[in-house]
């Protein structure tokens, strides 16, 4: 959302004002007295028509969901005095249409494209306390904070992502002498049917689709409760299984498919059948598997955890938006890493920016990051540029080589880390943004805080959570890793496969590159392969066979021995452990057997 530089009038509201108001109204009123508004302001905030379309850009979910279904609702509304407004979620106003008559009137009273009508800007209305609260909100004349939106009616309710966060918000405007009766109804129809089509569509053949009711006949509607789930963690659901489960943002990427149904084996139905959830009432399911097995996220990842850097923490610490911090050695996969926490992550839906502070030079990166307006240096770009920080607004920031972040920079970023807003260079326009910010150093951070080259008080506020990743050559498993980065560069997909002694071979390098080598090696292997090929130890490099260490005969009895044991004999539990299936760790169990 916009912040603008404002003078504002400050005024008491007394409380005969809020005398007949309901609870939830009679708060707004409160907190717009805190803003520090008076109800006879007239100020009108807004953004420029190019910033409009700039916003618009980046909430893609208005035209692909929801604008086909406002005309429509625009379409019923029409025979009389009403509009249908979307907005951000900061309450600006991207979309309205409706009766033509008073749209002219609902732009003259600011309820137009453009601008801002967060609670903040515009204290009690229906749209910014619609946000406030999370739920419906309906406000209608002098029930609306300033004097000068007395004439309209409003219902609002918010727009929730799949993700558990609010989008936006879609609303109904009436003039206050001509209530809509039905705006309420029709405003929450609109927004499921939003919401189920947007969870329908972040699935893919990777992840499991659970459809619930009470009724059987309402699944596959819009009134169904779905959920979304990737290796059985919760990646996605609409806002009636958010609220039927109490479920809030923090849940996706954290809460597993056991937890939420405790009872309920994971096979496809083909019909419904009843389902007992953690809140001991029964519903109406169907469960649709992935077409193909979906270990291999688990899978990826597992060399991390193994290692010390404890996935599962980092997802979480990323969910709940505070800070991670990243150390290792160059190359070993900070980036790679990050990348893949995001693509777990209830940020997913946003984007991953990346910036290498080493990498460019200092008066680049002020403007990288922070962007700036047209013209506001010689040889700036006309069209102003966003910086990274307001592209990576709803995803990621990644910050790479952060200890070599020049000092006067990180004082900017440090408020903006601080104040969840950016000001580009040659602008008095602040935008808020919020993301979750990874950063990753080679470099003791502390010793550079010693030395005076980092700020003490940036560095508590990165470190929120920390941890380090290992070098290749230090790290259990590196067949495993290998493997699985095979997987993704599109080994599998080509019908290429490593030999034994090949992995082997790899697995024992010392890899003074880390990953990035790593991951260049194996990139060069594929494009001298042809389809259907299997590599050999001498397909490889001279310094593979030079180099190479054998394994262990009985190392991989010896972990899965562990794990059985740490399991308590839970085999679903070791296998998850070890990173494979249920199935494989039986069929190994029986070789190991055969071969004692």
């Amino acid at each position: 959302m916009l912040h603008k530089d404002q003078t504002t009038q400050t005024g008491c509201i007394s409380d005969d004002d809020r005398l007949s108001l309901s609870g939830p109204l009679s708060e707004s009123w409160l907190r717009s007295r805190h803003y520090g508004l008076n109800r006879s302001d007239d100020h009108v905030p807004f953004i420029r028509p190019t910033l409009l379309k700039e916003v618009r850009g980046q909430n893609g979910w208005v035209a692909q969901l929801a604008r086909p279904l406002i005309e429509r609702l625009g379409g019923e509304i029409n025979r009389q005095p009403s509009i249908v407004v979307v907005s951000d979620a900061g309450g600006l106003v991207l979309e309205t249409c409706g009766n033509s008559h008073f749209l002219r009137k609902a732009s003259r009273v600011s309820l137009a494209p453009g601008n801002l009508w967060g609670e903040q800007e515009r204290g009690t209305n229906a749209i910014g306390t619609a946000l406030a609260m999370g739920a419906l909100c309906e406000v209608n004349g002098d029930e609306h904070f300033l004097n000068q939106n007395a004439g309209l009616y409003c219902s609002a309710a918010p727009i929730y992502r799949p993700d558990g966060l609010i989008a936006g918000v879609l609303d109904i405007s009436t003039p206050a002498q001509h209530p809509y009766s039905e705006a309420g109804s029709l405003i929450l129809q609109a927004v499921r049917h939003i919401e189920h089509q947007w969870v329908k569509s972040c699935v893919t053949d990777r992840h499991w689709t659970l459809r619930l009711h009470s009724d059987a006949r309402v699944l596959g509607s819009a009134h169904e409760m779905i959920l979304v789930f990737r290796d059985e963690i919760l990646t996605a659901a609409n806002r009636l299984a958010m609220q039927e489960f109490n479920l809030s943002a923090a849940a996706f990427g954290s809460m597993d498919f056991d937890t939420l149904f405790p009872e309920m084996s994971l096979q496809t139905l083909n019909a419904p059948r009843q389902t007992l959830a953690v809140n001991n009432r029964h519903y109406y399911s169907l469960l649709q598997m992935p077409e193909r097995p979906s270990q291999c996220v688990r899978q990826q990842l597992q060399p991390y955890d193994r290692d010390g850097a404890d996935r599962q923490k980092a997802l979480r610490i990323l969910n709940a938006g505070l800070a991670l911090c990243i150390s290792g050695e160059t190359g070993c996969g900070k980036e790679y890493f990050s990348q893949r926490l995001f693509e777990e992550s209830h940020r997913r839906q946003g984007n991953f920016v990346a910036i290498n502070c080493a990498a460019l030079p200092e008066s680049l990166i002020e403007s990288e990051l922070f962007g700036y307006a047209p013209g506001a240096f010689t040889g700036a770009s006309t069209k102003g540029y966003v910086g990274k920080i307001r592209e990576a607004d709803g995803g990621v920031l990644f910050l790479d080589e952060i200890g070599d972040m020049p000092l006067s920079l990180q004082t900017r970023l440090l408020r903006v880390l601080q104040e969840k807003t950016v000001t580009p260079l040659g602008s008095r326009v602040s935008y808020a943004v919020d993301f979750s910010l990874i950063c990753a150093t080679h470099q003791d951070l502390e010793q550079r805080v010693a030395a005076g080259a980092f700020r003490e008080d940036l560095l508590y506020r990165i470190q929120e959570f920390s941890l380090r990743i290992l070098p290749l050559r230090q790290r259990a498993h590196v067949d495993r890793f290998i493997l699985n980065l095979w997987s993704e560069l599109g080994g599998d997909t080509r019908g290429i496969r490593l030999a034994p002694d090949a992995i082997t071979a790899l697995a024992g390098y010392s890899w003074p590159g880390n990953v990035r080598q790593l991951l260049s090696t194996l990139k060069v292997l594929l494009a001298l392969a042809d389809d259907g090929n299997l590599i050999r130890l001498e397909d490889l490099p001279e310094q593979f066979h030079l180099l190479a260490r054998p394994v262990a005969p009985q190392s991989l009895s010896v972990d899965m021995l562990t794990a059985i044991r740490n399991a308590k004999g839970n085999i679903s539990l070791a296998a998850k452990r070890l990173g494979i299936s249920r199935s494989t760790l039986y069929r190994k169990m029986e070789k190991h057997r055969a071969e004692s």
